[in-house]
């Protein structure tokens, strides 16, 4: 009883302040991005100067509204193929455990005790949206996507930009005192999309980033290990695929013996648009393939 009422306590204060540590910066985050938008406004859009070497500026903004019509056009066919193929879940392993067979006899599988999602999403800012929810209750797994949109001609301002951080937890009881392999498994099932179409008159840019990220707490912090496991941008890009994977990264921690240690494993969402007509979207969420899961840790 005494050992389930001490973790019960470690337990509600590290997840209490990794929700605030995760809230103080998405906080920062939407502060930073308004006070970027503020400033964008203020200053000359360089259109002026276009003007004074005889371009057609009425001419150009017609081009390229007729442009993004097309192109938003293209762009909710992708989203309807995407979610069409988001129907019938993904198995990629045929039931066969590899990674367990490999793993040493003595190694320890964790399984999530905590799960949360955490967004620097704004509902002042119209270019970018977000949604989480729990995947079929099972801590595991989240339901999550978030995309962003430009807007204007880009070079100044027009740029929707978005974070989301999917967070899993695990403890983890360790033998005895030594350094311990910590290999979380990260599970993406879903797609993402980048749409940009850059002129010469304008700045437009799509990115998405997708990083998977390790850290362990007993006594301190032991620090961030991340892996990219998605970095794909372009002012001239087109793209609707699939991200299907399974991935482990490895991760070395210091731990004493007979102490509890807590084990974070994050997925960090990152989407960015420039100018109008670009998009970016990453879906872990649509239909019943889509979700984004951290099943377990092995530990040896």
């Amino acid at each position: 009883m005494k050992v389930s009422n001490e973790l019960t306590r470690m337990h509600e204060e590290i997840t209490r302040y990794i929700t605030e540590e995760n809230n103080q910066e998405m906080a920062m985050s939407i502060a930073e991005k308004s006070a970027a938008a503020r400033a964008a406004a203020e200053m000359p859009n360089g259109r002026a100067a276009l003007e004074a070497m005889g371009v057609n500026i009425a001419k150009l903004d017609a081009l390229d509204q007729d442009e993004n019509e097309i192109i938003n056009g293209e762009l909710e066919t992708a989203i309807a193929k995407m979610d069409e193929l988001s129907q019938v879940p993904v198995d990629l392993d045929s039931g066969l455990d590899i990674s367990s067979a490999l793993l040493p006899a003595d190694a320890f599988r964790l399984t999530p005790s905590w799960s949360a999602v955490f967004s620097d999403d704004d509902q002042q800012d119209g270019l970018i949206s977000t949604l989480s929810t729990a995947s079929a209750n099972y801590l595991g797994c989240r339901n999550i996507w978030n995309s962003a949109t430009g807007a204007g001609w880009g070079c100044i301002g027009g740029v929707g930009s978005i974070t989301s951080h999917a967070e899993f937890g695990f403890w983890f009881r360790p033998s005895v005192t030594k350094f311990y392999s910590v290999h979380p498994l990260f599970r993406f099932r879903g797609y993402y999309i980048l749409r940009a179409n850059d002129e010469w008159h304008n700045c437009k840019h799509a990115r998405t980033l997708i990083t998977m990220e390790t850290n362990c707490y007993q006594y301190n912090w032991k620090g961030w290990n991340s892996v990219t496991a998605l970095n794909e941008q372009g002012g001239n890009i087109n793209r609707n695929r699939r991200l299907d994977r399974d991935m482990h990264t490895s991760n070395s921690y210091l731990l004493a013996g007979g102490d509890w240690a807590f084990i974070r494993a994050r997925v960090k969402l990152y989407a960015r648009a420039q100018g109008g007509g670009s998009h970016v979207r990453n879906d872990f969420s649509t239909g019943s393939a889509n979700r984004l899961c951290v099943p377990h840790i092995d530990v040896f």
